[in-house]
């Protein structure tokens, strides 16, 4: 079980002792994501207007972009994700560069951490792990906007807030769906909404177990941009 560390203080909000690391055993992470397009079958809320493809098999990464001239090689991205068995682990990519060496099995973050002529990226950069489109940071952005997460081994995740917004007065349905090691999707959330943002907090945290992957998911009556996002406590276990 998670316990506080000596010098905390126990009237203070706990969200905050964990965002400081003052809590042992226990962490937090921030997912949020946006699709531009999304349209009427069901997509991943990322930067990409599909369903995520996940990888299969763990593999290396390498980073590219698409802007012109290769505007963007020699930028440096970080990536964070999952080996092949579901432990934590990152890699700085050089842009344009070879491919790193450590294997990812998940890839659900990746973040522009320096670039040879600006401070943002020209064109979006896409990290490529075992042939698929693992992350995206589209121009400009600096950073991947990923409404998916993978939960690591040893550790259980905690679902607190869920949250959704919609560029567009149209029909929306919204799924939280998440998938044990390989298993099958099942859904954990539903709603629909009009138009505008909505916010869920959940008076019980949803548990979700280690080696699962969690991800929103919406469609729209007509062509839509959507933002949602999700905050979770991780614990060790």
């Amino acid at each position: 079980m998670a316990q506080r560390i000596d010098g905390v203080d126990p009237l203070q909000d706990i969200s905050l002792e964990i965002a400081r690391g003052r809590v042992t055993d226990v962490s937090s992470i921030n997912k949020f994501g946006y699709n531009s397009q999304l349209g009427g079958s069901w997509e991943t809320i990322w930067d990409g207007n599909n369903e995520y493809t996940y990888i299969a098999t763990a593999d290396v990464a390498q980073a590219t972009s698409n802007a012109l001239a290769s505007a963007d090689d020699g930028a440096t991205v970080l990536v964070s994700g999952l080996d092949a068995n579901y432990n934590e682990v990152e890699e700085t990519l050089t842009v344009g560069g070879v491919a790193g060496t450590v294997e990812f099995y998940r890839i659900f973050r990746a973040i522009l951490q320096s670039h040879p002529t600006g401070d943002t990226n020209i064109g979006d950069i896409t990290v490529t792990c075992d042939s698929k489109s693992a992350a995206i940071i589209k121009e400009g952005y600096g950073q991947t906007l990923m409404a998916l997460y993978t939960v690591p081994a040893g550790k259980a995740a905690y679902i607190l807030q869920l949250d959704c917004g919609s560029a567009k007065d149209l029909e929306h349905q919204i799924r939280l769906v998440t998938k044990h090691n390989g298993g099958v999707w099942n859904t954990k959330v539903f709603f629909t909404q009009r138009g505008g943002f909505n916010d869920i907090q959940f008076k019980i945290p949803l548990k979700v177990p280690a080696e699962s992957d969690i991800e929103i998911r919406a469609l729209a009556s007509a062509t839509s941009a959507v933002s949602a996002g999700f905050e979770v406590i991780i614990v060790d276990q």
